[in-house]
């Protein structure tokens, strides 16, 4: 997997057929089959070391570095990601990972008995389970926007979200692109037509570094909140999220613990900043690895454009080799699309698609299997990187088949 170009060979922006960048510049083990850089990520060698040297600068003299550099160097890594994702640093603070976004805005939300919650049946799972406690609390309700597979109109998503907004809906939560399903909703369109007094929240965890992310123009549209991981396709630490607030909902915003910032002196700060940038002691140097994963990822892939181009191509790639060797569908438009691309199957009488992602991680490959019923079809969903290369599907296909799975047709045709 670990396959470099031969004498001579110049590896383009868009070669497919050799990695981008080699599987020794990430700290993967070489014997597994990495096609799940979705989930969990995988951060270069050099992000970690640059991670190793800021924790090394907070532990060499933990008072004078926290009292002294802390401020300085939070700040200056604020500026590179939120230019990174086109976000107002001024409303942009580190978060652990978008689940914590989530639930940090959800937590600022003052409900009333009968209010509504809006999402999708698409929606990630930790997020829901948050829309639900909160419902429960308050005495609202958690409405569920079905979309509908296969998706044969982009707008479909949209529509589907905007035809349950009720005089009681508070927030919507949708995700930029949906996990278990991999679809890229057009989150600028939904914003622009819900009423102006329904908040939306974006869970945008795929986002940063998979697509071309400008917070501020969501903003303009009527995003009102955006959280977001580093982790996945900017390659950062584990634990480097973000979440960005408007303006008009930044007074009074509070983060999930509030420590000494909710009292302290202003200064030439806002209580925004003082409450959000400390609510206690922990390790900073996820977050200031992040400006370290960025300039990395760009000089591996000959920049970010090009990044996202070739994770874009390698997923369309991937989907149809999937669906001529298993006779498998999409199940949306290529339009759809980032860097994940997730196919229907059909699994063995008996099985169900933890047992076949279990199987597949004892062959050393990792895939996941989504069980049915957030699309109607079992699918395969496969995810890539710089250290991907058109090629490694072969070994996925091979052990498909060994474990029983088929490929799953469509009877609806879906659009380009």
């Amino acid at each position: 997997m670990d396959a470099v170009p031969g004498p001579g060979r110049i590896v383009t922006a868009l070669d497919l057929d050799q990695p981008r960048a080699p599987l020794s510049a990430f700290a993967l083990d070489p014997a597994v089959l990495h096609l799940n850089h979705g989930s969990f990520g995988a951060c270069p060698r050099a992000v970690l070391a640059a991670q190793d040297a800021a924790r090394a600068a907070v532990e060499r003299a933990t008072m004078q570095y926290f009292v002294t550099r802390h401020a300085g160097d939070l700040a200056a890594a604020r500026a590179a990601a939120a230019g990174f994702v086109g976000a107002d640093p001024d409303g942009f603070v580190f978060v652990a990972n978008a689940t914590t976004g989530v639930a940090t805005v959800l937590a600022n939300l003052r409900l009333a008995a009968g209010d509504e919650l809006l999402t999708t049946d698409h929606a990630y799972r930790a997020c829901k389970n948050q829309l639900d406690r909160l419902a429960a609390a308050a005495g609202a309700r958690v409405v569920i926007a079905p979309i509908v597979t296969p998706v044969r109109d982009p707008r479909a998503p949209i529509a589907a979200i905007v035809e349950r907004v009720t005089a009681r809906t508070r927030l919507v939560l949708v995700d930029h692109v949906t996990s278990p399903t991999a679809l890229v909703l057009d989150v600028a369109a939904l914003a622009a037509a819900l009423p102006t007094d329904v908040e939306l929240l974006i869970d945008g965890a795929h986002a940063p570094g998979m697509l071309d992310l400008d917070v501020a123009a969501l903003a303009a549209a009527g995003v009102t909140y955006y959280t977001g991981n580093f982790h996945k396709w900017t390659c950062a630490p584990k634990g480097a999220a973000f979440l960005w607030v408007a303006a008009h909902r930044r007074d009074g915003f509070r983060p999930l613990v509030v420590s000494h910032g909710a009292t302290l002196p202003l200064g030439d700060s806002t209580r925004f900043r003082l409450e959000h940038d400390w609510t206690g002691t922990h390790d900073p140097s996820p977050y200031l690895a992040v400006p370290a994963a960025i300039a990395h990822v760009a000089e591996l892939g000959g920049g970010w454009p090009a990044v996202r181009a070739r994770g874009r191509a390698l997923a369309d790639a991937f989907a149809a080799e999937l669906g001529e060797r298993l006779g498998a569908d999409p199940i949306a438009p290529p339009s759809m699309r980032g860097a994940m691309a997730a196919v229907t199957v059909t699994l063995p009488a008996g099985a169900d698609a933890l047992a076949i992602t279990h199987a597949l991680l004892a062959d050393d490959i990792e895939a996941p299997i989504i069980p049915a019923g957030v699309a109607r079809w079992p699918l395969v969903r496969v995810s890539a990187h710089l250290y991907n290369r058109r090629a490694d599907l072969e070994r996925l296909i091979v052990a498909l088949a060994r474990h029983g799975v088929r490929g799953a047709r469509i009877d609806e045709t879906i659009a380009p």
